[in-house]
């Protein structure tokens, strides 16, 4: 069954976008792509240069288990300002977004930015959108992103219901929804973070291929690869901004996502489709980040987003899976079962 565009609600659009001061001239050319963000543990959608150490599995000695910490260098971080930057980020906001909200927003794009220059070696042109209301989203859209109108009512749809979306070079959040307002500063923080990872990763899978992910049938895996690999690499990333700025530790983290693993049926294969995906909730989220984490203590987040980079149109993910991480995709779900039964099954906080 072909269950229509993937991420039903999104919509791709041209965006020529300007800088912080909403009097510039537009000059960045961007299009958007939707996910969406739910809450501290139900980040949706589409995270270093970091190499965590890979435990041997070995049978569960007690109910508690420790995960191999993930260390990462501290990262030179760069000064919020509000003129145009040589590193392309530009950033809009309303005028009913605080100076609080400005400048976490501004923060969490910039650090995770610098996190991910060396492993995604990659710094796209990429604009964000905060406005506390869908109207001024839709319109501010409309104007600065030289969006059809169908598009930018589509969106402003969209934002209606949700925090946050990501895009090919772009992501709008809406400051005024009420999943922004019951966010904790830190969860706001980790909530763009999230976001600006899918960027990323779209970035280095190349248009065509971004194109294809939001546009491909929701019933099958996309060209970018599963998804529970970019909604948990993306999880993954948000808890490390947080622990760069000391205001979380990725290593406890994994205990609450251990603890929603457990409460799922589904097969992480299962998670490799848009459908499988959402259906699987906050249950699928924490199987996704434990698989991810699990790819990473033996690899390095180069190969990750090497993976991405590897990803086109003339051949199937599954090659560019195999090609970086090693081994085939069939052999690493087999590898994470046994690591996943052996370390985290039946584990309760």
């Amino acid at each position: 069954m072909n269950s229509g565009p993937a991420f039903a609600l999104i919509v791709l659009c041209l965006m020529a976008v300007a800088c912080t001061d909403d009097d510039a001239p537009a000059s960045t050319v961007t299009q958007p792509l939707r996910t969406e963000t739910a809450g501290p543990q139900t980040t949706s959608s589409l995270e270093m240069m970091v190499t965590p150490r890979a435990p041997s599995p070995s049978p569960r000695a007690s109910s508690t288990p420790t995960p191999t910490p993930v260390t990462q260098a501290s990262p030179t971080l760069p000064t919020v300002t509000a003129t145009p930057r040589p590193d392309g980020l530009q950033f809009h906001f309303g005028p009913g977004v605080s100076d609080f909200d400005r400048s976490l927003i501004t923060r969490a794009v910039e650090v995770t930015s610098e996190l991910l220059r060396a492993g995604a070696e990659v710094r796209p042109p990429s604009v964000v959108f905060a406005y506390s209301s869908p109207a001024q989203l839709e319109s501010a859209f409309a104007d600065k992103s030289l969006a059809q109108t169908w598009r930018s009512q589509g969106m402003a749809r969209r934002m209606a219901l949700q925090v946050a979306e990501a895009s090919y070079r772009g992501i709008v959040i809406n400051t005024g929804s009420a999943g922004w307002l019951e966010l904790d500063a830190t969860q706001r923080l980790r909530a763009v973070a999230h976001e600006y990872v899918h960027v990323i990763q779209l970035e280095r899978a190349g248009q065509e291929v971004a194109d294809s992910t939001l546009l491909g049938p929701t019933d099958q895996t996309p060209a970018t690869g599963p998804f529970w690999l970019l909604e948990g690499a993306a999880e993954v990333v948000s808890w490390l901004v947080l622990q760069e700025l000391n205001l979380g530790s990725y290593n406890d983290s994994l205990f609450e996502y251990a603890a929603d693993a457990g409460e799922s049926e589904a097969t992480l294969e299962e998670l490799s489709s848009f459908i499988g995906y959402r259906a699987a909730g906050s249950e699928g989220l924490g199987l996704a980040v434990l698989a991810t984490d699990y790819l990473l203590r033996s690899r390095s987040l180069d190969a990750l987003f090497d993976f991405w980079g590897g990803t086109s149109l003339d051949a199937p993910w599954t090659a560019s899976f195999a090609r970086h991480f090693g081994l085939p995709v069939d052999f690493f779900y087999l590898a994470f079962a046994t690591y996943y039964e052996n370390t985290w099954e039946g584990f309760t906080p």
